[in-house]
């Protein structure tokens, strides 16, 4: 058998892993999405009715990352780093293995950081960071399904798996197999958004 072909049969069976990953959790991955943008949106429309605006003086947003010099390979490994095993897997995921429902409480809450921000920002930065936001909202999105998913294994395995029963130590093997398959999805839309991000920065300071 020749290595194409056995590259081939790998690549058929990771996206038909990814295809059943999907299936499986596709409405959960919805309502993630629906809750996450929905609070970001309700947040900041809240916002300018609670929030007296504050004025702008025209000077540029600080950005951490800025440190950095606009060494632009650096910047983007640093803050897909960042985001990958802090902001998704430490925050986002890490909390629903221990109880499934802190996944999402944490993604609401970064939602509601995020709208704050939102609300504070100039026009012009709001429409310029919306693209960064969106692709890494969708990758917190997808850590809270993985950090929910592994929770509820453990805890309530038939809520997750209806093709067999499952002790609770097998239902969480499969579900970290899972977690890989969605962490793969995290780490795509976390690299795009990092490197738009960089790119963001080096353009507007």
């Amino acid at each position: 058998m020749s290595m194409h072909v056995i590259l081939d049969g790998i690549i058929v069976a990771r996206f038909s892993s990814c295809l059943a990953v999907f299936y499986a959790r596709g409405k959960l991955l919805a309502l993630m999405n629906l809750a996450f943008f929905g609070c970001v949106f309700v947040t900041v429309v809240v916002s300018e009715f609670l929030i007296p605006p504050q004025p702008y003086l025209g000077s540029y947003p600080s950005f951490p990352e800025i440190s950095f010099n606009f060494d632009f390979p650096l910047m983007v490994f640093s803050i897909f780093l960042f985001n990958l095993f802090v902001s998704a897997f430490a925050v986002v995921t890490l909390p629903g293995f221990v109880f499934f429902p802190l996944s999402t409480v944490f993604l609401l809450f970064r939602a509601v950081v995020w709208g704050l921000l939102l609300h504070y920002q100039p026009t012009w930065v709001f429409l310029i960071v919306v693209p960064t936001l969106v692709l890494e909202g969708e990758a917190y999105c997808f850590a809270a399904v993985a950090g929910t998913v592994a929770g509820a294994s453990w805890i309530k395995p038939e809520w997750l798996f209806c093709d067999g029963k499952f002790s609770r130590v097998e239902a969480f093997k499969r579900a970290l197999r899972e977690c890989l398959v969605i962490y793969v999805f995290v780490a795509l839309f976390l690299l795009f958004a990092a490197v738009l991000e960089a790119a963001t920065l080096t353009i507007m300071v």
